[in-house]
């Protein structure tokens, strides 16, 4: 039985990665020069340094970097950053990020700040029900941005042709454990469709 239990889980966490992965076919871009305009990137947050030995988080200095050639390539005009203002470190992720990316350029009048993104579920909700955002770019790693455009595709929120630009993976023991993590986070994204979130301001 125990054995059954376990091939079944394993059954639907690969047809949740499948259907995630499949459905972001045509819409997600590597390359800056062919990814369509959108007039806000919508940035995801994570924190400048990793929970455990506090090391440089290559997965928030990747997404700058992304946001940052959007940006300057004219594919973007401003920058919604959407993360937790007050994460488990205690550290504004979105204040953090936008400090970044000033010290990269971009103008402080190009970028907006959404401090209650605390899943990538509510930065996709409020994006479109707080900052009326009607279409964007999500901006992240592509195995989140997968998952960010199943969601604003299938919230019933009317996002509008919503595209994503992969930054870069890193690639490290600790980082592979956020990439199985993320076959679980693929399941609950199908359980918290039927869970409509109402935004707080």
């Amino acid at each position: 039985m125990i054995g059954i239990g376990m091939a079944l889980c394993l059954i639907l966490m690969l047809s949740c990665d499948f259907l995630v992965s499949s459905h972001a076919k045509g819409k997600i871009y590597d390359d800056v020069e062919n990814i369509p305009y959108r007039e806000t990137g919508l940035l995801l947050g994570t924190t400048p340094q990793t929970r455990i030995g506090r090391h440089v988080n290559r997965f928030f200095v990747f997404r700058i970097d992304a946001a940052e050639k959007l940006y300057k390539a004219g594919k973007i005009k401003s920058i919604l950053i959407s993360g937790d203002e007050n994460s488990l470190d205690g550290v504004n992720e979105v204040e953090s990020m936008r400090d970044s990316l000033i010290a990269r350029g971009i103008p402080s009048y190009a970028i907006m700040l959404d401090g209650k993104g605390f899943r990538t579920l509510e930065s996709i909700v409020r994006a479109k029900q707080v900052f009326g955002l009607q279409s964007f770019t999500l901006i992240s790693q592509k195995f989140h941005n997968e998952r960010a455009l199943y969601q604003a595709d299938y919230l019933d929120i009317d996002i509008k042709n919503p595209v994503a630009f992969n930054a870069e993976s890193p690639r490290s023991a600790m980082a592979t454990i956020t990439y199985m993590r993320e076959y679980l986070a693929r399941v609950k994204l199908f359980l918290d469709l039927f869970n409509p979130i109402v935004p707080k301001e």
